[in-house]
């Protein structure tokens, strides 16, 4: 039997370890489906838009190791998946699209659905590879997965015009290539760690460069030479939060209170944070372009280092690699007093915060009091992903995450991502609990990704904070415009009747007293359940500063 280039794509997809391949079918990629089918290692997850496919690929890189890979057909295929490939790149994840090209006699005559995809993806891909020759194609793919992982991860696009993946091909399968691992130099991690023993209130800043495997080494750290670590933005399981070392999470509507209390610190140490503006809260902490104190960065990538912060210090290096080099030098004998008070000082503050003290509110349910009670029944190796949206700040301050589990969003606060990712959680992990948390604007973006849900048994549990709003809008909109709503109010629809019409268990919290067995009922279930709470508008974030006028 003759080999296409779809045949030898699909093996090199298998050389490289792909176990789950997201997409959307098409016509301008049958070929590869054909070949997936033959293939019993690999698993073709179809989805019921290309965003949602997308989002299963950025989770699926996020927690597997590797990139995670999404085909979608070309032109509106495309299109739809940009806000995942955007997302990709925003978080600094590994993954690999594979998207349809019209014939290749037929390019530049503006054919149907054709696309100039190196002009319109070269903003936000690490490389888009337009493969035109059939002899190369398992070039090509060894070349996506290695870029997609190296240095800082991000999106590579591969293009496959439909002619060349029916052609014959004498390419061979390119196995992967082993990632060039990179660690500090001696004399720079002595340097290092003499700032880190001669500052009074250091603090640690773990990213997105760090994952869960790495996070006994970060703990040894902490702990040897006296460090209270804050993770970043969305990456709050890197360290245990109920460790007398956790200092709380750099996210998303931090605490004025913490924020205040870290930027006191007189060293910072960025820990694979490639630094951004929601990770700094607005090129706040560090301060950019020169932070208030001395700060070290390190991570993979040196065009990172000193792109937008001055560090005293810049060391290009895996940061798993920098701590097991931190681990074997001498570590100080003792931790001084004041040292221990900072720490303390620091942890006491994060978990005052984490603590839910009980709101009601006129106008629904305070959807806090949902996610406290939900934190009651969540095991330490659960899998959580969150929507953007104001109702997000309750999950990221009362829940406590563990490196055993993930907490799962989109750095860069798109809407829709959150039940795409718990499919792929789902699915990656099976038997974990997954929790995903929506507002009712976010889940119509990508609410049918249920139907996934339902076709490949993941059950996921997903909380609804329903609050008739476009939440987050308009609380910008009244700050800027006071009493002039427009555009922001929903009116929704039944979304326990939508539930039962995919065969998920709808459930409805309309008041404080259903709360508790609601929550329960929903955790307890072994199928996938979708949860609808009548949440206040007014309260909908855990500021606590005030509430919305409504």
């Amino acid at each position: 039997m003759t080999r296409t280039a779809a045949t030898v794509l699909v093996e090199g997809l298998a050389a490289h370890g792909v176990d789950i391949v997201y997409g959307v079918p098409g016509e301008s990629y049958l070929p590869i489906l054909d070949a997936i089918r033959d293939t019993p290692s690999m698993r073709y997850i179809s989805c019921r838009h290309e965003s949602g496919a997308g989002f299963m690929a950025v989770a699926d890189g996020r927690m597997a190791g590797r990139p995670g890979t999404c085909m979608v057909s070309r032109g509106p295929g495309a299109t739809n998946a940009t806000i995942a490939i955007h997302t990709a790149e925003q978080g600094a994840t590994p993954c690999v699209f594979f998207i349809g090209q019209a014939d290749l006699p037929d390019l530049g005559r503006r054919a149907l659905q054709e696309m100039d995809y190196v002009k319109t993806y070269s903003d936000i891909a690490k490389l888009v590879i337009d493969v035109r020759e059939p002899d190369r194609i398992g070039e090509a793919v060894a070349r996506a997965y290695l870029v997609a992982a190296a240095g800082t991860p991000g999106p590579v696009i591969v293009v496959l015009p439909e002619d060349v993946l029916f052609a014959p091909s004498a390419s061979p399968v390119v196995p992967p290539q082993k990632l060039a691992r990179s660690a500090p130099r001696a004399d720079d991690l002595a340097k290092v760690l003499a700032r880190i023993d001669d500052a009074e209130r250091p603090v640690v800043l773990a990213g997105s460069a760090l994952f869960p495997k790495d996070a006994h080494l970060l703990q040894k750290f902490a702990e040897g030479w006296g460090l209270p670590v804050v993770t970043g933005n969305r990456h709050p399981h890197l360290f245990p939060n109920r460790h007398p070392h956790y200092a709380g999470n750099i996210g998303g509507r931090i605490a004025k209170q913490l924020l205040a209390t870290v930027r006191d610190s007189d060293l910072v140490l960025v820990l694979g944070e490639r630094l951004s503006q929601s990770a700094t809260q607005g090129y706040a902490f560090p301060k950019a372009p020169v932070p208030d104190q001395p700060m070290i960065h390190i991570y993979p990538d040196p065009q990172q280092i000193g792109r937008i912060w001055h560090s005293e210090i810049g060391i290009a290096s895996d940061p798993a690699s920098f701590l097991e080099a931190a681990l074997e030098a001498p570590m100080p004998a003792s931790i001084t007093p004041g040292r221990r008070d900072w720490i303390k000082r620091l942890h006491s503050l994060d978990q005052s915060r984490r603590r839910y003290e009980t709101l009601t509110a006129n106008d629904g349910v305070v959807f806090g009091s949902v996610v406290a009670e939900i934190g009651t029944h969540l095991r330490t190796d659960a899998v959580v992903t969150c929507d953007a949206g104001r109702f997000s700040s309750f999950v990221f301050r009362h829940l406590s995450y563990d490196p055993d589990g993930w907490m799962l969003g989109a750095a860069q606060g798109c809407m829709g991502g959150s039940l795409p990712q718990a499919v792929a959680a789902g699915l990656r992990l099976p038997g974990r609990q997954v929790v995903a948390f929506n507002g009712d604007g976010g889940l119509l973006m990508t609410g049918a990704e249920l139907a996934t849900a339902i076709q490949y048994g993941v059950p996921v549990k997903l909380f609804i904070a329903n609050n008739r709003s476009y939440g987050s809008i308009r609380a910008h909109q009244e700050g800027a415009f006071p009493g002039r709503e427009m555009g922001t109010e929903l009116v929704n629809p039944d979304f326990v009747a939508m539930a039962d019409s995919f065969g998920v268990i709808g459930m409805r919290i309309e008041n404080d007293g259903d709360v508790v067995p609601v929550v329960k009922a929903a955790m307890a279930a072994d199928k996938p359940v979708l949860v609808d709470v009548a949440s206040s508008l007014a309260w909908m974030d855990a500021s606590f500063d005030a509430p919305l006028p409504v």
